[in-house]
């Protein structure tokens, strides 16, 4: 195959100065909806800015340790920990971790998608109380990606407590009274295998930031999309262009 260059491109009476810029088609799949929250169009602030603290922040080194519980060792309410792993433990593991710290709590999740087996062990850890509540921001496309799983995120925890968006943040809050962790990480709610990292922390000021996004998402969103087959929520965004 020849090379493509200026030279080449020149000879066949194209002027490179003069080309015309390369546009994008719009993906048909992501139009302005009115079921759909657009993310860009929230009014909620979405920008947290505050003075860095780093007197108590800690950065681990993790891939050689074995365990959740050991990464997040000495958690207290002034201590932020950053850890980066080698993948030997899951987002599960770690909430598992948390949970242990903060005791029973409610659960706020975003995740771009999450697996059978985690859906099943968070559901285990509400009907044992650990788990006092929660809610949940997903991809849309995981409905079609897993629907399945999807399905049996929506019997697990109604879809009262789910809402779909073009979304690609991980982040958990735990909180109960006496604690709000944010953590915020690589790690989707599934098993992987890889590097990853994670940041967490009791942090009331940003546990209020991120709760105040998913109020509005959850406020302005119908419901039943989240609960709607793979086909249906594909056509949704279609037919509303």
């Amino acid at each position: 195959t020849p090379k493509c260059n200026s030279l080449s491109l020149a000879g066949r009476g194209f002027e490179l100065n003069k080309m015309p810029p390369l546009e994008l088609s719009q993906n048909s799949l992501f139009g302005q909806t009115d079921g759909v929250v657009r993310l860009e169009r929230l009014t909620t602030k979405t920008v947290h800015q505050r003075k860095l603290a780093t007197a108590r922040r800690e950065l681990r080194d993790l891939r050689r340790k074995q365990s959740a519980r050991e990464a997040i060792a000495g958690l207290d309410h002034e201590l932020e920990i950053f850890g980066f792993t080698k993948g030997q433990f899951s987002l599960l593991d770690l909430l598992a971790a948390l949970f242990d710290v903060t005791g029973p709590a409610h659960l706020s999740l975003s995740t771009w998608t999450a697996s059978a087996h985690e859906i099943q062990s968070l559901k285990a850890m509400s009907d044992r109380g650990t788990v006092l509540g929660t809610r949940w921001l997903i991809d849309f496309s995981m409905a079609r990606r897993d629907p399945a799983a999807t399905s049996q995120l929506r019997e697990a925890f109604s879809h009262d407590n789910v809402r779909v968006a073009q979304v690609h943040a991980k982040f958990a809050i735990l909180q109960n009274r006496d604690w709000k962790v944010v953590c915020r990480s690589s790690m989707n709610l599934n098993m992987n295998p890889r590097y990853e990292d994670f940041q967490l922390a009791h942090d009331p000021e940003l546990a209020q930031f991120l709760n105040a996004i998913l109020d509005e998402i959850f406020a302005r969103q119908k419901k039943e999309l989240a609960d709607a087959t793979p086909y249906e929520i594909v056509k949704h965004f279609r037919d509303e262009l």
